[in-house]
């Protein structure tokens, strides 16, 4: 399902496979929509896309990524396709990352920093789990 959504949203895409082109536009679109630039770590990630019309991103890597951010001890998955619609301090409809939680793999749905002056990036997981995380454990 989510190559099939890639697909529709190929056209009129900004698409880039270069390792060096794909640093670039991950920190472009970081910075541009005002969200922290070590949200998606870029390890083994063959293409990135993002449709400004739609809003919608997503990155495609060679393998499926297990990564521990260290600064808050979360282990992230991060699948082959992982997708979702960028706004403004905000990645919704987010498919293809799940974080540990007790003993179980959530998929994370949602993104967003409420208010920047707070320091604080919120996750919210299926099931309506929320947790919230310093902003500076997420920047390069």
């Amino acid at each position: 399902m989510t190559s099939e959504l890639i697909a529709s949203h190929r056209e009129n895409a900004i698409i880039v496979t270069s390792e060096e082109d794909i640093k670039q536009k991950a920190a472009e679109l970081t910075k541009n929509f005002q969200l922290p630039g070590g949200l998606i770590p870029l390890g083994e990630v063959a293409e990135i896309g993002h449709n400004p019309a739609t809003g919608f991103f997503w990155t495609i890597r060679r393998n499926k990524l297990e990564h521990l951010n260290k600064k808050i001890g979360k282990k992230t998955t991060f699948e082959k396709e992982v997708t979702a619609f960028l706004e403004e301090r905000r990645m919704k409809k987010v498919t293809g990352v799940k974080s540990k939680e007790l003993m179980l793999w959530v998929s994370i749905t949602d993104i967003r920093i409420d208010d920047p002056a707070s320091g604080k990036i919120i996750f919210t997981a299926t099931a309506g789990i929320t947790k919230t995380f310093p902003i500076s454990a997420f920047e390069d």
